[in-house]
């Protein structure tokens, strides 16, 4: 078993739920969890291990994530928190649980997040569409819990969504202007190893390697995020607020734009990123990452998944008053997000 010992307690290991779960509650005083999941937890038998590792089966409360307005979906959960007597919260899934377990344990109790897909471990910035009611905060996990043999059931289509989003969260927090060379390095190695091995998980959702080199690059993309993230998070919010979509789905048409527009302030940067790419000096990295993007069957244009031109001007205001605009490498407006967006509609 490995601990990383970096902002938080990271468990990463294969079969780590059975072998740090019940030993991470006791360290940290949590005997009435409330058990938060989603629809990315039901996947495969990831909740029967689960239960099956808390000190207590089966667990005395739980909540599902999603369905509802998030302001909803908070109060249904702190409801539950409270009617049940709970002392902390434990987050299983993919975004949707992970982000509301955050909330709802705020800066007030314990909460340990295990992702089940890659598209989050439970650290960083969230959505502000997912963020809390005012007066709660979004907690730092007291243990996060990274065992890749929980990811294998997740489908191809939610793999190549959340795989894409690691490697565009790397990618921008690299091309941020903030000094952070801690958060580069993490950023760039996130980069390699999602890039590298992206493709062989959507296709053999089995291949426990693959599953494992993504999971550490969702990892990487948690701890860089630190330093902020860009353009394409920020479209992406922007539009996921209209449409619904599943967070990633959007990234591949999103990012030969976004990139092409940040050009001029990260043309400096572009040259690492080519390395650990595995590119020529000349070569144009967002053709290689929308060429893989196209590969596991991401959409090339925003119309695909039902986005129509009557939306592009609110996702576009959204998009430039998202927080994660603030820290894109060149200042971007409403206009020219829905610039960029009538670009790939």
């Amino acid at each position: 078993m490995s601990l990383i010992t970096y902002l938080t307690r990271i468990h990463f290991a294969d079969r780590v739920l059975e072998d740090a779960l019940s030993s991470e509650m006791e360290r940290h005083g949590l005997r009435h969890p409330l058990v938060i999941t989603d629809s990315d937890a039901t996947q495969g038998d990831g909740l029967d291990r689960l239960h099956a590792a808390l000190p207590s089966a089966p667990p005395t409360a739980s909540h599902v994530a999603g369905g509802v307005p998030p302001g909803e979906d908070l109060s249904r959960a702190l409801d539950t928190f409270e009617q049940a007597g709970c002392d902390g919260v434990i987050g299983f899934g993919g975004l949707a649980a992970l982000t509301l377990a955050r909330i709802a344990a705020s800066d007030r109790v314990p909460v340990i997040t295990i992702p089940t897909c890659t598209e989050t471990v439970g650290l960083g910035p969230i959505d502000p569409a997912l963020s809390a009611r005012p007066g709660r905060k979004v907690a730092l996990p007291v243990a996060i819990l990274c065992d890749a043999t929980l990811t294998t059931s997740a489908d191809p289509q939610a793999t190549a969504a959340a795989g894409m989003d690691t490697l565009c969260q790397c990618l921008e927090c690299f091309l941020g202007t903030a000094f952070n060379p801690p958060a580069d390095g993490m950023a760039l190695d996130g980069l390699r190893r999602a890039a590298l091995c992206l493709e062989k998980a959507v296709h053999d959702g089995q291949d426990l390697s693959a599953r494992r080199e993504l999971l550490a690059a969702a990892l990487n993309a948690g701890l860089a995020s630190e330093k902020g993230h860009g353009g394409i998070a920020a479209a992406a919010h922007g539009l996921e607020a209209i449409a619904r979509a599943r967070r990633g789905v959007l990234h591949g048409a999103l990012l030969p734009e976004v990139l092409a527009f940040n050009a001029p302030a990260v043309h400096d940067r572009l040259g690492l990123v080519r390395m650990v790419l595995g590119l020529p000096a000349n070569a144009d990295p967002g053709e290689r990452l929308v060429a893989l993007a196209r590969r596991i069957g991401l959409p090339r244009r925003l119309s695909d998944i039902g986005i129509e031109e009557h939306m592009l001007s609110r996702a576009a205001q959204g998009a430039a008053a998202d927080p994660a605009n603030r820290t894109n490498p060149r200042h971007a407006t409403g206009r020219d997000y829905e610039r960029i967006m009538r670009a790939v509609l």
